[in-house]
C-alpha cells in the first residue's frame, strides 16, 4: 500500500478538518436527540390500548424477533377534534411480554394516526 505524505500546512488542514466534521455530527446528533426528547415532552399524550398482538420476524444485520401490535387511541386534530385511531405499529420485543388488553401511553402525530412514540406502559393498565 502506498502512503502519500502531506506537507506540514496540509497535514493541519485535515486534523482539523477531521476535528471539526466530528464537531458538526456531534451537534446535529444533539439538536435532533434534544427535538424528540422536547417533543416527547410538549406535545399532547394519549393512552394506547392493545386491540391484538403478535411475533414478527424482521431482517435488521440479520433475523430479529419484534412484537407487533394493533393499537387503538384518540389524537386531537389542529382544529381541537379528536380523532379515533386504529394502525399497527412496532411495540417491542417478545420478551416485553405485551398483551391484548396492555394500555400504553404514546404521543401520536398531529397530522396522521400511522405514526406515534410510545413512552411505555400505562399506569392504567388492568
Amino acid at each position: 500500500m502506498l502512503r502519500r505524505k502531506y506537507d506540514a500546512k496540509v497535514t493541519r488542514e485535515l486534523a482539523v478538518m477531521r476535528i471539526v466534521f466530528a464537531l458538526i455530527g456531534l451537534v446535529a446528533c444533539v439538536a435532533i436527540l434534544g427535538f424528540y426528547l422536547w417533543r416527547l415532552q410538549n406535545f399532547e399524550r394519549s393512552v394506547a390500548t392493545v386491540e391484538a398482538v403478535w411475533d414478527e420476524e424482521v431482517n435488521r444485520r440479520g433475523t430479529t424477533i419484534v412484537t407487533m401490535a394493533e393499537l387503538s387511541f384518540s389524537r386531537t386534530a389542529p382544529m381541537g377534534e379528536a380523532i379515533a385511531c386504529r394502525h399497527q405499529f412496532e411495540i417491542g420485543t417478545p420478551r416485553d411480554g405485551f398483551k391484548v388488553g396492555d394500555k400504553l401511553d404514546i404521543v401520536p402525530a398531529t397530522g396522521t394516526c400511522q405514526r406515534v412514540d410510545i413512552i411505555g406502559r400505562s399506569g392504567v393498565n388492568p
